[in-house]
């Protein structure tokens, strides 16, 4: 992991993960974290969710130093922030991974469900920390992840860039990407309980598959 990357954000259903680099040395963690949460912190400020600690066995004393540098930036109570057990882990295995961090300003994040009649259009990539319902639509020249169940419209790359849609759940009413317009396949032919998956182009064509190492390797 470059230095830069030693602090890390994830999102999941059960909160949002701060994943810390095992071999930087903890200065370094900490100088990251605080200057990615501040970066950060007009989105972190809206969360009431759990922030979850991963990737780096802490000490007692550096595992208060991080809640501390956490709970003040961004004003947020101490016990909604924990270290990630291994049940949770196991549970997470649907992560979507924010390589770039929160703070990236390319990045529209929105907490909550998108409901019907409710539209975001934004000149980059968008994130929905919730549902996205039937008549909610998404619009992004960048892509869209949704952390939740993607029940409505979405177009992403709608300028024609090179662009994917992510769900944890994906049964869009109609997904587009650039100039192609696909669906989700009817509830009918998907099985209950499904992987997230990622929808991308491929020779003029929409595919959707289950999100695995390999899937976003070859992005």
């Amino acid at each position: 992991m470059k230095m830069e990357n030693s602090v890390l954000f994830k999102g999941s259903k059960e909160g949002i993960i701060v994943l810390l680099d095992k071999d930087v040395e903890f200065g370094i963690i900490k100088e990251q974290l605080e200057q990615k949460i501040t970066d950060a912190k007009k989105f972190f400020g809206e969360v009431k969710s759990n922030i979850l600690l991963d990737g780096r066995e802490l000490t007692e004393d550096e595992e208060k130093q991080v809640v501390d540098i956490i709970s003040n930036k961004i004003n947020i109570d101490a016990s909604y922030i924990k270290k990630i057990n291994k049940k949770e882990k196991s549970q997470n295995k649907n992560l979507l991974n924010f390589e770039n961090g929160f703070g990236e300003i390319n990045t529209k994040f929105h907490k909550g469900t998108l409901r019907s009649g409710q539209k975001v259009t934004y000149n980059g990539s968008v994130v929905v920390l919730g549902d996205v319902n039937p008549g909610s639509e998404i619009t992004a020249t960048g892509n869209i992840i949704v952390l939740g169940a993607l029940k409505g419209i979405v177009h992403a790359g709608c300028k024609g860039e090179k662009a994917y849609v992510a769900a944890l759940k994906m049964n869009a009413v109609q997904l587009r990407i650039a100039d192609i317009i696909g669906r989700a396949p009817d509830n009918s032919y998907k099985k209950a309980e499904t992987n997230a998956e990622l929808a991308y182009i491929h020779e003029d064509m929409i595919y959707i598959e289950p999100i695995d190492a390999k899937l976003l390797n070859n992005l």
